[in-house]
């Protein structure tokens, strides 16, 4: 085969009778390798008979004809095709089947239904192996028939080849290669051994010469081994495979060896030579490579590979039968603040310590698995139980896992007190799923309770699919909201005591095309998750500076308010963004409020104050958003340059009585007198409500019994038309 014709990538030979499998694997591979089918057994040994050797083959255990195992058998016994690896593919899985595959000569397994990612794992890990021991085989190979060849021209003496002149550049050769090398008579007497032969073995030629094999292999596991080995070479003249050896210490070791037979000029073997490779080196890469597929470096549990692997076994035993299993998520809580604290090898060594935990609690049939960086799974393995009875046993042991993992882990003398939130998922279904169905199943169950209460326990039902597909499809729906300009910016209006409107809350709404006015309760939440809240906040900032600019004259004292979400204040551009706009629309910071939740006050709070100071300096004041609810405190509030606290509509709405009010409500009242602060109390709708609220002269209402959300243009027309403005506020 000429060389230069290879083709870059590797060469996988598919061999299947069933079309729908065939392409499943191409439609899997085909990015990756070069490809070649073959329907049936003597169309793949036909293939690579025809000099198109693949570098691996994907062998379907069951077809007409010839089947996986024949095909497989024809391959090894052939010394020209027993290198290529094969991989048997079969819906089998059974142990006497994986046993007879692998006596036969395959070197893995992969099971239907094809998980993907299982088989372009397996694929890389045995061509990387592969290609180390091709080239290793291939110097071998070249090594021992020249060594063959010269042998036979130099007539073997009695006491080992007497290598003629020609052959004195193969004796250096033979004296200085990295590969051992034994020539043995017809009886397979050891005549020659080179240096790489002592020190590979620790056998010196004296220790050797006329001895055989068979005498320096005696004490390992499988001395048929060697017999079975002699017949192949007397039979076909030639053997090449791995064995397991013996050295002179006692130590085993993994070798690749090549033997060929050496005829006389009548025809008959008069010698052996047998050229072999230490590959423990390489066989330690194959172990390291197999091993990081399948596992996690830190804990070495079972990984997200092998765990889809050994979930689709129990989704298909479930589906089949009346067994029940379960998945759970095991999430801890807050673990980044583990990491921040003690330092990422702390933060390493508890997740040690969970894993070894969680093994405690579970017995052998069931896999623990470590599948992100703080977060594990567990694979409870199938069991027959009685209906009602489907999740007792998933909600006990998720019990277990919490009353376990909640105890105190003792760190440098320090204990250290975690949670774990979970969610878990039968198995099976309502309906038929995958192993990724069932695992995206349980992750949005844990989803769900990380958002509703940490450290509880939730399982997955039907809604949370639909809900999770609902909240899919709107998230791709958002991406396009701004260029497909279907958002549009209500106003509603603030007022004093007294009616006059003295500002305005810049609300965003969303018109889709075909859902509607989607709820800002839906979407901003959404887009707080997919961290795209920053761009629709700046596209607010960006209209309202324009209506600023376009009524500057006919605004007077009134402000309009933009909210802002704790992640984009956090960025470190949004001042200078903030001041780029305005520079952009010729406008003072005087007219607009910024509102801010309290969240902001887990940011660094000298970072917090400093940015409050700079818009500040350009006239911006800035309100705390929803006061009371968040995790402000007087000794944080006291530092913060701020003109104005917002009393969220959840304590507005408690009060039914215009003379006792809300306890609450007067409490932030005093407190923003103390400070100096306005407030505004929004979600005022009753008439008790407001003669309430009048008792505090310096507030300002927003709600419903004043004005609802206009679109802008309409809120502008009412309230900032010169026609409307006839004295300083505008009487509701």
């Amino acid at each position: 085969m000429d060389d230069s014709k290879l083709p870059d990538k590797p060469l996988i030979l598919l061999v299947d009778d069933e079309p729908n499998n065939l392409r499943i694997l191409t439609d899997t591979l085909r990015f990756d390798y070069e490809l070649a089918i073959a329907t049936s057994g003597a169309n793949a040994l036909q293939f690579i008979e025809s000099d198109s050797m693949p570098d691996l083959i994907l062998l379907d255990v069951m077809m007409p004809g010839m089947d996986g195992y024949q095909v497989c058998q024809a391959l090894k016994s052939n010394p020209d095709y027993s290198h290529i690896p094969v991989l048997f593919v079969t819906a089998a899985t059974d142990s006497e089947s994986e046993e007879k595959g692998f006596r036969m000569g395959a070197v893995d397994y992969i099971h239907k239904p094809y998980n993907r990612s299982v088989v372009m794992a397996r694929i890389r890990s045995h061509l990387s192996v592969h290609g180390m021991m091709e080239r290793l085989s291939h110097t071998a190979s070249k090594l021992d028939a020249s060594i063959a060849s010269e042998v036979q021209t130099g007539r073997a003496g009695p006491d080992g080849p007497a290598f003629s002149p020609q052959g004195v550049l193969l004796d250096a050769v033979f004296s200085q290669a990295m590969e051992g090398i034994t020539v043995t008579d017809a009886s397979g007497a050891i005549k020659a051994v080179n240096p790489a032969f002592t020190r590979i073995t620790g056998y010196t030629s004296e220790d050797v010469l006329n001895r055989t094999q068979e005498e320096l292999r005696k004490g390992l596991k499988r001395p048929e081994l060697s017999a079975e080995i002699w017949e192949r070479v007397q039979k076909t003249g030639y053997w090449q495979g791995e064995l397991i050896n013996l050295r002179k210490s006692g130590e085993t070791y993994p070798e690749l060896r090549t033997i060929r037979a050496v005829s006389d000029e009548q025809g008959r073997t008069s010698h052996y030579v047998s050229v072999f490779s230490d590959i423990s080196s390489t066989k330690k890469t194959q172990n390291t490579i197999d091993f990081l597929t399948w596992y996690d470096s830190l804990t070495s549990l079972p990984n997200r590979m092998l765990l889809l692997e050994r979930l689709e076994a129990s989704v298909q035993l479930c589906n089949s039968s009346e067994n029940v299993a379960a998945v759970i998520i095991v999430d801890i809580d807050r673990f980044k603040a583990v990491n921040d604290s003690l330092g990422l090898e702390a933060g390493d060594r508890v997740l040690t310590i969970i894993s070894e935990r969680l093994l405690e609690l579970m017995s052998s049939s069931e896999t623990v698995a470590r599948i992100a960086g703080d977060k594990f799974a567990v694979l409870l393995s199938p069991r027959t139980c009685q209906c009602q009875r489907k999740a007792s046993r998933a909600l006990e042991i998720a019990t277990r896992i919490q009353e376990r993992l909640g105890e105190p882990i003792v760190m440098d003398d320090e204990k250290l007190k975690l949670s774990v939130t979970q969610g878990v998922t039968l198995i099976p279904g309502t309906v038929p799923e995958s192993a990724h169905d069932v695992l995206r199943n349980a992750e949005m169950a844990h989803a769900k309770a990380k958002q509703e209460k940490m450290g509880d326990i939730v399982f997955f039902n039907e809604r949370m699919g639909r809900e999770a597909m609902e909240q899919f499809q709107l998230s791709q729906a958002l991406r396009n909201a701004i260029p497909g300009h279907e958002l549009i910016v209500y106003l509603q209006s603030q007022h004093d005591i007294h009616g006059q409107v003295v500002g305005a809350e810049a609300l965003l709404r969303w018109q889709h095309p075909k859902l509607g006015m989607v709820s800002p309760a839906d979407f901003i939440p959404l887009a707080e998750a997919e961290g795209t809240i920053s761009e629709l906040d700046r596209w607010v900032l960006e209209q309202v500076m324009a209506i600023t600019r376009a009524h500057q004259k006919n605004l007077g004292l009134i402000r309009l308010a933009v909210n802002i979400s704790p992640s984009h204040f956090a960025r470190d551009d949004f001042v200078s963004h903030i001041m780029s706009g305005l520079r952009k629309h010729r406008i003072g910071g005087h007219h607009l409020v910024l509102e801010l939740t309290e969240n902001l006050m887990i940011q660094e709070i000298t970072t917090v104050v400093s940015k409050l100071r700079a818009l500040a300096g350009l006239g911006i004041e800035v309100s705390i958003d929803d006061f009371g609810t968040g995790y402000s405190s007087l000794s944080y509030l006291q530092q913060l340059p701020i003109q104005e606290l917002k009393i969220d509509r959840s304590f507005t709405q408690a009060i039914s009585c215009p003379q006792t009010g809300h306890p609450i409500v007067s409490m932030i009242h005093n407190m923003a007198a103390a400070l100096d602060l306005r407030t505004v109390v929004e979600g005022v709708e009753t008439a008790e409500q407001l003669s309430y609220l009048k008792h505090y002269p310096n507030t300002v209402i927003q709600g419903y019994y004043f004005s609802k959300p206009l679109p802008a243009d309409q809120w502008v027309e009412d309230n900032l038309n010169p026609q409307n403005l006839q004295q300083p506020g505008l009487q509701a």
